[in-house]
């Protein structure tokens, strides 16, 4: 398990990225192309995750505690519920919400948030938009990705989730390589608030 090479079909899937993809992180332009993750299995996402790092985005400024349950349906989307914590106040939320595929097999989905609202305003609501998995061993780790284009530039998101909330150093590490690997900067980064959580699940 702490093996920090990445092997077979990945290297190859890197070699290729690499020759598509630029620089990372906000900036100009459109959103960067991704190929698709191999062999990607939607239904090995499921259970319980935990965010253990995650890049900066305003909307989760406040949060804490960040856990997701992932179930598959019988249509082949992820139903999620995310349970959070107010860092200030200490209130808890939940969140329920559902993940379309691109198309089958794919490691891309559209994230919408489970309620009325007609889909081009659903669309709009924080959180709602566009998801890749751009790796995952499904056991221990997962990188999420999320980019936006506006006009002439565009702006990412990256999200670690883990089985755990708590990770070893070297499974971090491991991490960091994949991330570098994807021209993703693991500096970026912040620790998600993970203390005095009590909806503790497979901790």
């Amino acid at each position: 398990m702490g093996d920090f090479r990445i092997k077979g079909a990945f290297k190859m899937y890197v070699v290729f990225l690499c020759a598509m993809v630029g620089a990372r992180g906000t900036g100009p332009g459109r959103c960067p192309k991704y190929p698709p993750l191999p062999d990607f299995d939607i239904r090995r996402m499921a259970g319980t995750w935990f965010e253990v790092e995650r890049s900066f985005y305003l909307m989760e400024i406040s949060t804490s505690c960040t856990q997701l349950e992932v179930a598959v349906t019988a249509r082949g989307f992820l139903s999620l519920t995310i349970t959070t914590v107010n860092r200030w106040i200490g209130s808890p939320s939940t969140t329920y919400g559902i993940g379309i595929p691109s198309y089958a097999g794919s490691p891309s989905f559209r994230y919408k948030l489970n309620n009325r609202m007609p889909y081009v305003l659903g669309r709009m609501l924080p959180g709602a938009g566009q998801y890749s998995v751009l790796f995952t061993d499904y056991e221990q780790y997962a990188i999420v990705w999320s980019c936006t284009s506006v006009s002439i530039a565009h702006s990412d998101r990256i999200w670690v989730i883990a089985r755990r909330r708590e990770i070893a150093a070297g499974l971090r590490a491991q991490i960091y390589g994949v991330m570098e690997q994807l021209r993703l900067d693991p500096d970026r980064l912040i620790l998600a608030n993970n203390h005095n959580c009590t909806h503790e699940a497979n901790t």
